[in-house]
């Protein structure tokens, strides 16, 4: 449970803080305020007055755990999240707010959930709030609601969130001052607390299929007397419940992992495409070392290619890491620096820019491989000296694992191999080098190398190529 208040009194209600402390709160009227407002005509009876609280879920004991932040790590990047949907499941005739009235917070209505309520809908206050707590917590969140040109049409992300509120409580107290209207509580000073549960959904719109259902219950209290209590403690609710499902293992795995299609393979998440202008002079095999550069970034030594000639190359995302800017060394001894600008760490591929250069860039293939078609490695093995060297096999096999396309091939690779292009005869991209086979470090297992298809390199990082 969130304490924000002095403890409670004897009484139902809470003290109150000093005038002077009293803050305003926003006025927007949502549905179920608008329900509210409209059903405070159950006044209390003075036996009930004087009983026990009714039995909502503000006081039910023991109270919620306490909510706490748990950012997503750095390297565990979200799927694009959307808020999609509000609804509720709460009963009709199910008593859900006590309303308290006066400076000594006398117990004076009871309200109860009927078809008025049913308007529970999304708003713009919903929008921001969701943007802003995952954001905060290191969520990929689809949109942006201070954005006042922003498409609404836009897609809501690859992954759709909704909220289903199957219990919902409050108590609030207003009347602190002289002359406000009874049981206005839309424009009275108040306070109060509020308890929430939501069955969260989480829903894949390429998929047509929810992959996981998360509950959530909080507790909160206003802070200090605000304008508008009931809006205020709800508010509040969906923040701490925002929070408190950030913090789920279930959800964070849920949205931390690739989406697969259909036929297993982990689909390309939507992206600003990006257009590539080919190279004017392509490489052949014997050149084909002048287009391919490694990459130093201080903690790994790997190899990228050039793929146009605005200075663009593929690499691997495990290669450039966290990094933004690198060192690329050339085949002649040139040294640039190249910038990071898109990758994707599931499928393990980077793009970098770089100041264009003279000189060939390699030709993107297109058609499928086949098995026993000869190809090259091309990369630098272990150290910088070794840059450049060529190693030649065959393509073994053409495999699906863990979701992901992969190409086999016993060409030769090494450390430092990692982001290389595995080349056909005609010098051709066919594949980039992204793995071997062990199942333990020191194994000596050869020939069972593994190579990223140059289709999925583009596709993943949303790269399409200008006609030659």
């Amino acid at each position: 449970m969130t304490h924000l208040l002095p403890e409670p009194d004897l009484r139902w209600g809470r003290r109150i803080p000093a005038a002077s402390s009293l803050t305003a709160f926003s006025l927007a009227r949502p549905p179920w305020l608008a329900a509210l407002i409209g059903a405070l005509t159950l006044g209390l009876s003075g036996a009930a007055a004087a009983s026990e609280p009714p039995e909502l879920s503000v006081f039910s004991k023991p109270p919620p755990a306490a909510v706490t932040d748990r950012p997503l790590e750095a390297d565990r990047p979200s799927q694009t999240l959307g808020l999609a949907r509000f609804s509720s499941s709460i009963r009709h005739g199910s008593p859900y707010a006590l309303v308290l009235w006066g400076r000594k917070c006398a117990p004076d209505s009871l309200v109860t959930w009927d078809e008025a309520n049913d308007a529970f809908e999304k708003t713009e206050v919903d929008d921001r709030i969701f943007h802003e707590t995952l954001t905060r917590l290191g969520f990929r969140v689809a949109g942006d609601p201070t954005d006042l040109f922003r498409d609404a049409e836009a897609p809501a992300g690859d992954l759709q969130v909704g909220a289903l509120i199957t219990d919902y409580s409050f108590s609030a107290c207003g009347g602190f001052r002289p002359g406000e209207q009874k049981l206005d509580l839309e424009t009275a000073i108040g306070t109060g607390v509020g308890q929430m549960t939501v069955e969260w959904q989480i829903h894949v719109p390429a998929l047509s299929r929810t992959i996981a259902r998360i509950r959530t219950t909080v507790r909160v209290e206003t802070a200090t007397p605000v304008i508008n209590a009931p809006e205020a403690i709800y508010q509040a609710l969906l923040r701490d419940s925002l929070r408190a499902l950030a913090a789920d293992d279930g959800f964070r795995k849920a949205v931390t992992t690739p989406i697969r299609s259909a036929s297993g393979l982990v689909e390309p998440q939507p992206g600003e495409a990006l257009r590539l202008a080919p190279g004017r002079t392509p490489a052949s095999v014997p050149d084909a070392h002048r287009a391919v550069a490694a990459v130093m970034t201080g903690a790994s030594l790997g190899t990228a290619f050039l793929v146009s000639d605005q200075g663009y190359l593929l690499t691997n995302r495990h290669v450039v890491g966290s990094t933004r800017l690198l060192k690329l060394r050339w085949s002649d001894g040139s040294e640039s620096i190249g910038e990071v600008i898109r990758s994707d760490a599931g499928r393990d591929v980077a793009l970098i820019r770089t100041d264009p250069r003279p000189g060939p860039v390699l030709r993107l293939r297109s058609e499928p491989v086949r098995q026993g078609e000869t190809v090259f490695a091309l990369g630098t093995p272990m150290e910088t000296r070794l840059q450049g060297t060529l190693t030649r096999g065959v393509i073994s096999a053409s495999r699906t694992l863990a979701g992901y396309r992969f190409i086999q091939s016993d060409a030769a690779v090494n450390p430092g191999n990692s982001g290389g292009p595995l080349l056909d005869e005609s010098g051709r991209v066919v594949a980039m080098t992204v793995s071997r086979y062990a199942s333990e470090p020191t194994d000596r297992i050869q020939g069972l190398n593994f190579f990223i298809p140059i289709e999925d390199a583009l596709s993943f990082l949303a790269l399409t190529l200008e006609p030659r």
